[in-house]
């Protein structure tokens, strides 16, 4: 927010003046500043996402006690893209906490790794529910 000054109007005949008066400067009053607004189920992610069920291991980076009493994590994909997984976990995993996935070979397609941290991690039903973005690729 931005706060503006308001000149008060003079009056005639050496009237005093009153103090000028400030008020906030909300988006409304500065409309090039407002975000363009997202109609609801449509899809802001920069990356699309395939859904895909697979089993991938997970080693824990960070030095934690609990990444260190268990370094290595089974994952349960639930979706995939360029930007990030979704995953199910059995053991639940700190938020910003860092990782390394390593996505079996499928086909004629080899195996690759993928560096990332963890966004958010809730409980679910079958188990905690493990969202992954992954670190962006160096320019070559």
């Amino acid at each position: 927010m931005v706060a503006t000054l308001k000149q008060p109007r003079t009056i005639e005949n050496d009237a005093p003046v009153s103090a000028p008066k400030m008020r906030l400067v909300g988006a409304e009053d500065a409309p090039e500043r407002r975000l363009p607004k997202v109609p609801m189920g449509m899809e802001r992610r920069m990356f699309p996402r395939k859904e895909l069920h697979a089993r991938v291991e997970g080693v824990r980076l960070d030095h934690t006690i609990e990444a260190r009493q268990q370094p290595v994590v089974s994952l349960a994909l639930r979706d995939l893209s360029m930007g990030g997984c979704s995953a199910l976990s059995h053991v639940p995993l700190s938020g910003g906490e860092r990782v390394s996935i390593f996505f079996p070979p499928q086909g004629m397609h080899r195996g690759w790794d993928a560096y990332g941290r963890i966004i958010r991690c809730e409980q679910s039903g079958f188990g905690y529910r493990v969202a992954v973005a992954f670190d962006p690729l160096p320019a070559a």
